[in-house]
């Protein structure tokens, strides 16, 4: 069950660059699946952070001073302001913040340097098959389809892409010896991954034959730290369907989602 989080403050974006007795890290970010991954980060390594929203609906993810950080305009990013650094890209982010705070998140290489590898790789696994799969799956159902671009050859295109993802990762989970993607504990990996799984009902992915992943999900979902996670900056449980939210619930979101993001195309020259 989620529950308020005792380790994150909310700040402005204003705020976020200047010295905190609360925490040396500020978290950028929105309520997506890439956005999730940094308070489900903290919470399970029992760090403090503060948090910034960037709000989509005004645009900041393209102001000049977000820029600054991630020229490519996405969330996350994270500020170190101790060390007076910047990491944009989740997976950067992770990693940097994992090996920051010497967490078993991501296992030493002097300690078991296979699972460190394993880690490492299905954690670029996630950002580069998983989370692109998925979420262009939403994409084209969720934002363009919704405002008038329907386009059934791309929608079935990354349908398919995320399932076969996810049947990789169902696989994983039966051959791992552990109730986790790398075994018998926490990882990156899951950290990563989750997000992105729990929400396979908003891409419209059917993993209902997936039972090794649904387990993992509902178990996920009942762990604390990554049910508190999901509340930061806000829940948006109509991502994760029934039972998570109701159908009024779902048909409020789809609309206002869809709101949020633009419906970039160029036709080929």
């Amino acid at each position: 069950m989620s529950q308020t989080s005792r380790l994150a403050r909310q700040v402005t974006l204003d705020e976020a660059w200047s010295s905190s007795a609360h925490s040396e890290i500020c978290c950028l970010i929105y309520a997506t699946q890439n956005g999730w991954k940094l308070p489900i980060l903290f919470e399970e390594m029992g760090v403090p952070y503060d948090w910034a929203l960037v709000d989509f609906e005004k645009g900041e993810q393209r102001s000049e001073r977000f820029l600054s950080i991630n020229p490519n305009g996405r969330i996350p990013a994270l500020i170190d302001r101790a060390r007076g650094v910047t990491v944009a890209e989740s997976g950067a982010i992770l990693e940097y913040s994992a090996a920051r705070f010497a967490s078993p998140l991501l296992p030493p290489a002097d300690e078991d340097l296979q699972l460190h590898l394993q880690t490492k790789q299905w954690l670029h696994w996630q950002v580069s098959a998983l989370g692109p799969s998925m979420g262009q799956a939403m994409y084209f159902q969720r934002i363009a389809k919704v405002r008038g671009h329907n386009d059934p050859f791309a929608i079935g295109r990354f349908i398919a892409e995320a399932e076969r993802c996810l049947h990789m990762l169902d696989d994983q989970l039966a051959s791992s010896g552990g109730p986790f993607v790398l075994g018998q504990r926490c990882t990156l990996v899951d950290v990563a991954c989750f997000p992105y799984c729990a929400s396979a009902y908003w891409a419209n992915v059917d993993i209902s034959e997936m039972s090794h992943l649904l387990a993992w999900i509902e178990m996920l979902h009942q762990r604390p730290s990554f049910s508190t996670g999901l509340t930061v900056p806000f829940s948006r449980p109509a991502f994760f369907g029934p039972p998570y939210a109701t159908p009024d619930e779902i048909e409020s979101e789809i609309a206002r989602n869809a709101g949020q993001f633009a419906v970039i195309s160029k036709s080929p020259s």
